[in-house]
């Protein structure tokens, strides 16, 4: 089943895998101004990895988080360093227990859907968890959760994350660029009414750089904070 518009760069097969037909690619459609922020991005992203050895040495130093778990689901081929801009800015909007979620590069989406089950299991306990993905690390967030227990998943932001126009996930936020060649934001009227909680399409940006956007880290915030533990209580008393 073809999971994108257009270039139709990531498809999603029958089996779960996830096959990417880079051939489709054309980065000529993107304007200048995206290949910029794509550039930048990826550099970014190559210079957080010795960054992320050096927070490595210091996590068992870290005070006892006090808010309920979020996890950072990363892309294909990446790892949990590509994130970490994302997890500081968590930081500072008080959400501290920030969890990694990492997965083998070729692994099926179903596989890796269970295996974060695990993980949801052993941080989530009665609070639940916000699940937040970006590419295909969404996509495994939102297998995750069509079958989740009541309450296991508080929040669901994809972004730029491979999807189906006949997928349902009702409680998902999902969010892309216009100049995505990648995955290239879907196209409202053709999808089913259950596809999206809503969609977010941010104009002159890619693939990478969606990690890093300021509306982006304001949509995440905005969300996390009126789905917290604490503010659905109060709301229930």
């Amino acid at each position: 089943m073809q999971t994108a518009t257009a270039v139709g760069a990531i498809l999603l097969g029958s089996s779960g895998v996830v096959n990417f037909d880079i051939g489709v690619i054309d980065f000529t459609r993107m304007n200048s101004r995206t290949i910029v922020t794509e550039i930048a991005a990826a550099g970014v992203l190559l210079g957080s990895y010795p960054l992320d050895w050096l927070i490595r040495q210091t996590e068992q130093y870290q005070w006892a988080p006090s808010s309920e778990p979020v996890i950072l689901a990363h892309g294909f081929g990446g790892n949990r360093s590509n994130l970490l801009a994302l997890a500081a800015y968590l930081r500072l909007a008080r959400f501290d227990n920030v969890t990694y979620f990492q997965y083998p590069r070729w692994q099926s989406i179903d596989d890796s859907a269970a295996q974060l089950g695990h993980l949801i299991e052993e941080k989530g306990g009665e609070s639940g968890v916000h699940l937040i993905g970006h590419s295909l690390g969404g996509t495994i967030a939102r297998r995750y959760a069509a079958d989740a227990p009541a309450g296991a998943v508080r929040t669901l932001i994809t972004l730029g994350s491979p999807y189906s126009y006949g997928q349902r996930s009702p409680r998902e936020i999902g969010i892309f660029g216009d100049d995505d060649p990648i995955v290239p934001a879907p196209i409202d009227d053709m999808l089913h009414p259950a596809a999206f909680a809503r969609i977010v399409v941010l104009h002159d940006i890619g693939h990478l750089a969606l990690i890093f956007h300021p509306e982006v880290l304001r949509i995440i915030g905005t969300e996390l904070r009126a789905n917290r533990a604490s503010e659905t209580v109060h709301a229930a008393t």
